[in-house]
């Protein structure tokens, strides 16, 4: 019996603790093993931890950033809808977003210009839309210094500020 603690104590000695999440906004590269496509993304939850803000980098043919919130109960797939995005108690910033089901995005290349614009130095960041008829609302620390927010950016080429030109098809 003592044999088989003190074999239990000794692997759960040698076994390390998962590493500390990253800090909010810090950009973080993977690599899928199959595929090779890489992304880049810098995120942060909110203060009850039941929803995230993720700014992401898709590199999977052509370069695509978009911003998303996921929460923990899951969002409804459904068409197109507002979603508002105030940074740090200024007048929201009011755009359409996709609903896919489980999370709300918007990747389109104006809007994320705009969005990520203001979110790159907010200190507070609240989004806000609605999941069928209910409200749902998240306020998320905000970067403070554009960073991991102009890592992310720039991993797909995109510039903070400046609205990426589309990539031009390939040579037939």
């Amino acid at each position: 019996m003592i044999s088989i603690l003190f074999a239990l104590l000794q692997s759960t000695a040698l076994t390390a603790p998962p590493p500390p999440p990253a800090p909010p906004w810090t950009a973080v590269t993977r690599t899928d093993a199959t595929t090779g496509a890489t992304s880049t993304s810098a995120l942060a939850y909110s203060a009850d931890r039941n929803a995230r803000l993720v700014v992401r980098c898709d590199r999977v043919g052509e370069p695509v950033v978009s911003i998303q919130m996921r929460t923990r109960a899951g969002l409804a797939a459904s068409g197109d809808h507002v979603v508002s995005v105030s940074v740090d108690g200024a007048a929201p910033i009011d755009l359409p977003w996709e609903f896919p089901g489980s999370a709300t995005m918007n990747r389109g290349t104006v809007a994320v210009t705009k969005l990520t614009e203001a979110m790159s130095k907010a200190m507070s960041i609240m989004v806000t839309t609605k999941d069928g008829e209910q409200t749902v609302s998240a306020t998320f620390v905000g970067p403070g210094t554009g960073t991991g927010i102009k890592d992310v950016l720039a991993a797909c080429g995109y510039e903070l500020g400046v609205v990426p030109q589309p990539v031009k098809p390939a040579a037939k």
